[in-house]
């Protein structure tokens, strides 16, 4: 997969917050093929899990969150 393609799977992960994808896509150019290949099995499996309003939530709380105690 190209670093673009990768690029743009971060970017619109769900289980990644906003610092974690700013980590991943500064360090995406500097993994190896075998990272690379974990990261996008990884963000494909995230892909699938079943998403609900619940979830939503919580992840929203939860970047809340994050940002208060950063």
């Amino acid at each position: 997969m190209d670093l673009s393609t990768l690029s743009a799977k971060v970017q619109a992960s769900r289980l990644l917050s906003a610092a974690e994808k700013t980590y991943w896509l500064e360090n995406l150019p500097r993994m190896n093929g075998q990272q690379l290949q974990k990261l996008e099995s990884i963000l494909a499996e995230a892909e699938n899990l079943p998403w609900n309003e619940e979830m939503q939530n919580y992840l929203s709380i939860a970047a809340k969150a994050q940002t208060a105690f950063a």
